[in-house]
């Protein structure tokens, strides 16, 4: 049922009405949770900082601006192609990513307010970047993008796939940074060994995602499959996690930019190193 279609990827039509939606949605969120009283009740865990109050009123602000984002290009039919609106089972799996979106915008919004920054700002890029997400979840499985071979597909479909690993690497890291070992140890101690058990569970779930989601389209796709295709990822992974320690010490040790902050910068530079050193030696 996957569209393999070599139309362009957005028509003029497409991109000029989603952008009036994407910031219709990012300025109307913005408002609301500006007119919504609630008191800055934070609740400290280890590092993280959680407004209890601000939840409710971005979850069902996220959940309005996620609707849109899903109904609009289908009522006025803005792609090129047809929506598969019969497949249970892409409806399932774009639920699926459509509540980690939620729960994303709630992350983000989250985060950048307990670095001081202001809550209608926090909102509207926690809003934009929500938008985009959830529009291109829509194309690849309502609209049957997932099987298109262009780059931009598989860059999409690699940074989908790297959050869902960052999830799973960020976890396990964190529990064993602030539950599981003793605190009692040197800073270098608890860095190794949490981002290592991070990096363990998140190179496993992203190897699985890598093979069968994100490069299933490349012309050397059984190398992978390997021993010396799973060795040579596993080696590639290893270097992201060195510099993983790296960034980890730097930014989070030495300069004090905080738990959420330096993961997501670390994670970033170490994402872009896997895309790059996987296309260019595994995933040809």
């Amino acid at each position: 049922m996957e569209i393999k279609t070599t139309k362009e990827l957005f028509n003029k039509k497409e991109l000029i009405v989603m952008s009036l939606v994407v910031l219709a949605i990012t300025i109307l969120s913005s408002i609301l949770i500006n007119l919504i009283n609630f008191s800055n009740n934070y609740i400290e865990i280890a590092e993280l900082r959680v407004n209890i109050p601000l939840l409710l009123p971005s979850l069902l602000i996220s959940l309005l601006g996620g609707i849109i984002i899903t109904i609009v290009p289908i009522l006025f039919k803005l792609p090129a192609v047809k929506p598969i609106l019969s497949s249970k089972k892409y409806w399932i799996i774009y639920m699926i990513l459509f509540v980690l979106g939620l729960v994303a915008f709630q992350a983000i919004i989250m985060g950048l307010t307990s670095l001081s920054v202001s809550l209608p700002i926090s909102t509207a890029v926690s809003a934009i970047v929500f938008s985009i997400y959830l529009y291109l979840m829509l194309k690849m499985y309502i609209y049957g993008y997932i099987g298109h071979k262009g780059i931009f597909y598989e860059v999409v479909r690699f940074g989908l796939v790297g959050v869902i690993a960052a999830m799973f690497d960020f976890t396990t890291c964190y529990i064993f940074q602030y539950l599981i070992l003793p605190q009692s140890w040197s800073d270098i101690a608890l860095t190794i060994v949490s981002v290592t058990f991070g990096f363990m569970v998140g190179v496993f779930v992203n190897y699985i995602c890598s093979v069968y989601i994100v490069f299933r389209n490349t012309t050397d796709k059984n190398k992978s499959r390997t021993l010396f295709g799973r060795f040579l990822f596993v080696a590639l992974a290893s270097m992201g996690l060195f510099m993983g320690y790296g960034f980890q010490y730097l930014f989070f040790n030495l300069l004090h930019l905080g738990y959420i902050l330096t993961f997501v910068i670390r994670t970033l530079i170490v994402l872009v190193w896997n895309y790059l050193s996987r296309k260019f030696f595994i995933f040809k």
